[in-house]
């Protein structure tokens, strides 16, 4: 099974983890959810291919592919819930407006730019490959006027 070239089963023995039906249940839903997803979502889609499975079974699911690095996480709107995410090929980063909830990808360039910066600025070597940043988009702003 694989998802923008990436061997997912190959990945998840890399990391000492089987495959089991219930994580391929939920690696499967996560690829078809395309984009950042709560465990609700996830377990929604699952439950629709007919799989019978418990709530649980989907977070552990999940907590497996983000520690083997087939997901990424990502707090939620209100920081209460975590998003999930499956791992693109390059890294990718993200804004979201906190007043409608839309998402844009934030541009590679930009981006790096930024680490750049915040590297000098600090000293530190950055290794975040996913990043989402909050505020207000610009359609929202001009409502706001």
């Amino acid at each position: 099974m694989t998802h923008n070239r990436l061997n997912y089963l190959e990945q998840l023995h890399a990391h000492g983890y089987r495959a089991t039906p219930q994580r391929v249940a939920v690696l499967d839903a996560l690829c078809r959810a395309g984009g950042h997803v709560p465990a609700s979502k996830v377990l929604a889609l699952v439950r629709a291919t007919d799989s019978p499975i418990d709530r649980a079974t989907v977070y552990r699911a999940l907590d497996t592919l983000v520690r083997a690095g087939l997901a990424l996480t990502a707090p939620g709107e209100s920081g209460q819930e975590m998003l999930y995410e499956i791992v693109q090929e390059a890294p990718h980063h993200h804004l979201r407006c906190v007043a409608c909830g839309t998402e844009s990808e934030l541009d590679a360039e930009a981006a790096a730019r930024v680490f750049a910066l915040l590297e000098h600025e600090t000293g530190y070597r950055l290794t975040s490959d996913h990043l989402v940043l909050s505020g207000l988009c610009p359609a929202c702003q001009a409502q706001s006027k």
